[in-house]
């Protein structure tokens, strides 16, 4: 029994070092950003001579310009952070917080493309090519809209929630996955405290300095959201039938940890944990679609996402799937959580075969 607990209390502390650390990289965000910017230019240009700094006059002025943007985003990343903590019930002391990493910052900076992608109109015409392609077939295959809240979605992988979203507003019951806290906070942040379109300013392509045809480019920036994600409570007064507010929900954890079989091989993502399990067992045959958009390829073992799928997939139910197959951990001989050598990604006509 004090066995048990005390692997209850390691899980706790380590999630809670796993938020908290999260938020801790959104809170100083700015500081990392000074360091990774503004600091190396300063040093740059005190290396300079006159002659040399006549020649680009524009330098001063543009470190200054780069300076400014961190400001305005470490006011969106410092109001994410704090208004997360208070969802999650955290202290609202960033000092009582967990000590974050290099990469946990660089994961900040990739979220605040991915706003730029999901939610502000520079993303469009992408996800009208992935978003909406996945939304055109399940319009076409369910074009009753009042018997699609019995339609029951699985978006595995689903980033800052946009998808969920969009496919929640035509009228599906949708169930979004994600096991980044990155990617999960934010998307909490965007649903839930947005109060209406083009909320937030942020600059998501300062510490893009390579390819950059104009500096004004690198200091472009963007409105998020492009809709307002509480409109949805106004679809449901135009559709009552409609219970607009149900339809949506969100998991934090590993795919084939939450949806897997009772029988893989344990690793780092999937577990022991009678929750866990438990909610496996009750993901059983439960879903008439599972959308994976620009997910199959973060498999470390592809055979264990196919059985995922196969196993919380309804009897005659339906995969839809869009994205490359880019395999994140084709040359990571390191990876610690693939388990077996069969764990390699493969060609896209393996992928057939193997679900045969």
């Amino acid at each position: 029994m004090n066995n048990q607990l005390d692997q209850e209390e390691d899980s706790n502390l380590e999630e809670y070092k796993a938020l908290t650390s999260t938020l801790l990289s959104f809170y100083n965000f700015n500081k990392w950003e000074y360091e990774e910017l503004i600091k190396p230019r300063n040093i740059k240009q005190a290396s300079l001579s006159e002659q040399e700094l006549e020649l680009i006059p524009w330098y001063p002025k543009h470190t200054s310009d780069l300076e400014m943007t961190i400001g305005i985003n470490e006011e969106f990343t410092k109001t994410l952070a704090m208004n997360i903590a208070a969802d999650w019930g955290v202290s609202s002391n960033p000092q009582e917080w967990a000590a974050c990493s290099n990469s946990d910052y660089d994961k900040v900076r990739s979220t605040l493309l991915q706003l730029s992608r999901e939610w502000s109109t520079d993303g469009e015409k992408e996800r009208e090519i992935t978003f909406g392609r996945i939304i055109k077939e399940l319009n076409y295959r369910y074009p009753n809209e009042k018997e699609r809240q019995n339609i029951k979605i699985l978006v595995p992988g689903c980033g800052l929630g946009r998808l969920v979203l969009d496919l929640v507003k035509e009228g599906f019951w949708c169930q979004g996955n994600e096991f980044s806290y990155h990617m999960l906070l934010t998307s909490n942040f965007m649903l839930n405290h947005c109060k209406y379109a083009n909320n937030y300013s942020i600059f998501p392509f300062v510490h893009k300095q390579s390819h950059v045809i104009k500096r004004l480019n690198q200091l472009r920036p963007i409105t998020i959201p492009d809709v307002n994600p509480l409109s949805i409570h106004e679809l449901a007064a135009k559709n009552p039938d409609i219970p607009y507010g149900d339809l949506m929900s969100m998991t934090a954890g590993s795919f084939v940890d939450l949806y897997g079989p009772p029988n893989l091989m344990y690793s780092e993502t999937y577990t022991s944990d009678p929750v866990a399990n438990q909610f496996r067992n009750e993901n059983f045959e439960r879903f008439d679609v599972v959308s994976t958009c620009f997910f199959l390829d973060t498999a470390s073992n592809i055979i264990d996402y196919l059985k995922a799928i196969f196993h919380c997939l309804k009897p005659g139910g339906t995969w839809i799937n869009f994205g490359p197959l880019l395999w994140h951990f084709e040359d990571d001989a390191q990876t610690h959580f693939v388990t077996k050598q069969l764990s390699k990604g493969g060609p896209l006509q393996s992928i057939p075969t193997i679900m045969k």
